[in-house]
């Protein structure tokens, strides 16, 4: 059964402030929890903005990519034991943190802590994730290191909160 932890919290901006609507999430790194995630994720947006299909569309396809794409390529080296592995204890986590801002933005947060592996598929339908990210997105950012690899996407347009 696929894995979705979650902590329904009030999370807090990078000041310390709390901040309303905000959602933090733990994925195990498997296509079955990213899937979960995308019905999870779906909800909770309905729950917290006023969208109109298509923006309500597109901003659960860009960051169930994000996820999805955090699953297949981050913990690569560890897939056949999540939860252990060269980058420690939290391999195999992908976190996701959504917050509605003051400004009556949308910013997600998908962090992972693992290494990522390139695509070995020679297929031409493949490495599209980042594209259709920015495609999706009112503004994307892509923050990489030893550490894991973090994208941050927003949202500021047509957004009713």
């Amino acid at each position: 059964m696929a894995s979705i932890s979650s902590a329904h919290r009030r999370p807090t901006d990078a000041d310390g402030r709390d901040f309303e609507g905000g959602l933090a999430l733990s994925v195990t790194s498997t296509p079955e929890s990213a899937h979960r995630f995308r019905q999870y994720f779906g909800e909770w947006l309905d729950a917290t903005l006023d969208l109109d299909a298509e923006r309500r569309s597109d901003i659960v396809l860009a960051v169930y990519e994000a996820v999805a794409n955090a699953a297949e390529h981050a913990y690569a080296a560890d897939a056949r034991s999540p939860g252990t592995g060269p980058s420690g204890p939290r391999s195999g986590i992908i976190e996701v943190r959504a917050r509605t801002t003051r400004e009556e933005s949308l910013e997600v947060t998908v962090t992972d802590t693992g290494r990522w592996a390139p695509d070995a598929s020679s297929s031409p339908y493949r490495g599209r994730g980042l594209a259709l990210i920015s495609a999706l997105t009112d503004a994307s950012e892509l923050t990489s290191g030893p550490e894991g690899t973090s994208v941050r996407l927003c949202w500021h347009q047509r957004l009713r909160v």
